[in-house]
């Protein structure tokens, strides 16, 4: 995502990890098989500088995160840091007008509600939908039978794309009553009638998916395969034809389908090589295209930051200087320029740039120190080391 250009996404849909404690593989002999993730996570599963980076950008949420490892220990915060790292790289992508919807289970939902209040607003949240489904149960259960997922969709602006029209269903014969009731002596009843037949938007709780384990034209064998349908109606609901939809988690490949279907643009990032294999097997079966499809394993380089010069050009080195002060970005001592070096904030093998928004002046200690890590990664070490002290969270 560090590669892909700011305000270049209309929709953002994810299903990542639930830290649901449980480590997930598609069974052998599937379209899906060798498919593999494990959801159970430990401060051995994150990057110790990404804390750093929301410490830095995100104060708000940096206390949270403290709270939560009180609350709920190492699993949660590291969960949190792992998806916060990720939201907040989110939140650049997406347009004025664009929306995220972010599809959780009560594991984690409220965690991650206010994950997206410290990065998008809290007054950004659009809706809480609940999706709702049956299944079997047990003779034995102690307490009521867990079967609902959570999906929260966040905009970006004051604006937001959503298409009432394409996502209305049909008025029962129940709420047919209650609204002619509310609205018969506001409108003529032949406005009224146009107004049911019309159909209404949706409430948030969504009953009329079926999960994908009883569609057998649609599984994969891939663990936590969503329904086509579903997708479709958050694609219909939040982007328009010839939009860009991109999914960070792509999996099996479910919303890059839903998008095609739905001529959007789309694309899919996934840890998986599998993830590219089904993309291209499902476009075939599905949609009966001869798909070969754009597979790319390297860092997108971005193409929005306008004419950028070599990194370590002398116009750089005397912005920065002037920017900084004088002082080291990383120990924070004051040296003449010539004591300096420009080094790049985030590296370019992970995606950082040369442009001066990424570029900083450290000492040679420090630049030596860093090497080819991220600041945050330096910032860590100088921390350990008694070089800097260890600020509190604002």
């Amino acid at each position: 995502m560090r590669g892909m250009n700011s305000a270049s996404v209309d929709l953002i849909y994810l299903d990542p990890p639930f830290n649901s404690s449980h480590d997930y593989a598609a069974p052998i002999g599937s379209k899906a098989a060798g498919a593999a993730f494990k959801d159970t996570w430990g401060l051995d599963d994150i990057n110790l500088a990404w804390h750093g980076e929301i410490k830095h950008e995100h104060p708000g949420l940096y206390s949270l995160l403290t709270a939560t490892r009180e609350i709920h220990g190492d699993s949660m915060m590291s969960y949190l840091i792992y998806m916060a790292i990720r939201v907040m790289e989110m939140r650049r992508l997406l347009k004025a007008t664009g929306s995220v919807w972010l599809h959780c289970d009560p594991t984690a939902s409220h965690y991650l509600k206010l994950l997206m209040d410290a990065v998008f607003g809290k007054a950004a949240c659009r809706n809480e939908v609940v999706w709702c489904y049956t299944g079997p149960g047990s003779p034995g259960m102690r307490q009521f039978n867990r079967k609902h997922d959570v999906i929260l969709w966040y905009a970006r602006g004051d604006t937001w794309t959503f298409n009432a029209d394409a996502v209305r269903v049909p008025h029962t014969k129940l709420n047919t009553n209650k609204a002619g009731a509310m609205i018969a002596d506001a409108m003529t009843l032949e406005v009224r009638d146009a107004y049911l037949k019309k159909g209404k938007v949706p409430e948030t709780w969504w009953s009329k998916f079926s999960p994908v384990g009883r569609r057998a034209s649609e599984r994969t064998g891939y663990p936590t395969q969503k329904p086509l349908a579903l997708l479709r109606r958050i694609i219909d609901a939040s982007s328009n034809e010839g939009d860009m939809v991109l999914d960070p988690f792509c999996g099996c490949a479910t919303a890059c389908i839903a998008a095609e279907q739905r001529t959007r643009q789309w694309v899919g990032i996934d840890v998986s090589p599998k993830a590219a294999d089904l993309v291209k097997s499902r476009m075939r079966d599905e949609l009966g295209l001869f798909y070969a499809g754009a597979h790319r394993t390297d860092v997108p380089k971005r193409t929005d930051l306008g004419r950028v010069i070599r990194y370590n050009d002398a116009r750089n080195k005397h912005h920065l200087y002037g920017e900084q002060g004088g002082y080291c970005n990383g120990c924070e001592g004051h040296f003449e320029p010539r004591h300096f070096h420009v080094d790049h904030i985030v590296p370019r093998a992970k995606g950082g740039t040369d442009h001066i928004s990424n570029l900083q002046l450290l000492c040679g200690a420090c630049n030596a120190l860093k090497g080819a890590r991220t600041q945050e990664e330096l910032i860590v070490m100088l921390t350990d080391k008694g070089w800097i002290k260890r600020k509190k969270a604002a």
